[in-house]
């Protein structure tokens, strides 16, 4: 099914947009050219078939996809593993997607934690893994550990408090994904407990990117947006006066 599934992404796919995509994702991988409605048209012609595997069958399908090269090959491999239930040690044998450098971008990972992950972590013991992925090596482990939870917090899903100690790992990490990923999942939670969002930046300011901090603001009030960024603009001066004596 595989080779079938390729070949008919391949025939509707327009090479130049392949080549913007994969410049669009600073060549950390490449596209063959299809957009996602495209994707998902090629989907439903493979729906009914691929609905007949168990979830083991499903599984080895999306892992074979997954190890591809193409950006729109995981996405589809995404697609087929979303339809599976996960549990523990199937969520486990995903860490390899991450370890073996198949997720290395922005793009598959998030699609990963909206496909896979979510579902995931809904169950709150599930959920204690993200602490072990947040003090993971691999950068997108522990994005993953909070872009998990981003649509979760509001539900009364989570708790919160392994949230935060999730941002308090991930944020000491200067990479750029890890201060967004860090930001959005504070974004959320600034709309459940407002106070100690900021208690938490304040503490933690010296790790703060100004774009981490702005997404971590972006959903409160003007005067604590002003108040944050204010606060990192100082800290900053007095960092470069430091560096002068």
């Amino acid at each position: 099914m595989k080779l079938a599934i390729q070949t008919a992404m391949n025939n509707i796919s327009k090479p130049q947009v392949g080549h913007e995509v994969t410049s669009y994702m600073q060549n950390v991988l490449q596209f063959r050219g299809l957009l996602q409605p495209q994707i998902e048209s090629v989907y439903k012609q493979f729906r009914k078939e691929i609905s007949t595997l168990n979830d083991n069958q499903k599984y080895d399908l999306a892992d074979s996809l997954m190890r591809e090269q193409f950006g729109e090959d995981k996405r589809f491999g995404l697609m087929v593993a979303e339809k599976i239930e996960f549990d523990l040690p199937r969520i486990k044998q995903t860490e390899q997607w991450f370890l073996e450098g198949f997720i290395q971008d922005w793009g598959t990972s998030d699609i990963y934690c909206s496909r896979v992950l979510k579902p995931f972590v809904q169950d709150k013991e599930n959920a204690k893994l993200m602490i072990e992925w947040s003090k993971c090596n691999n950068l997108w482990m522990r994005r993953s550990s909070c872009v998990g939870f981003i649509f979760l917090v509001n539900k009364n899903k989570c708790d919160l408090k392994m949230l935060f100690d999730i941002c308090q790992e991930n944020i000491i990490h200067q990479e750029r994904f890890n201060q967004l990923g860090t930001g959005w999942l504070l974004r959320e939670l600034s709309q459940v407990d407002l106070q100690q969002v900021i208690q938490f930046i304040e503490k933690n300011l010296q790790y703060f990117s100004s774009e981490g901090l702005r997404y971590a603001y972006e959903k409160m009030d003007q005067p604590q947006k002003d108040y944050l960024r204010d606060l990192l603009n100082q800290y900053k001066k007095q960092q470069r006066t430091l560096k002068k004596l």
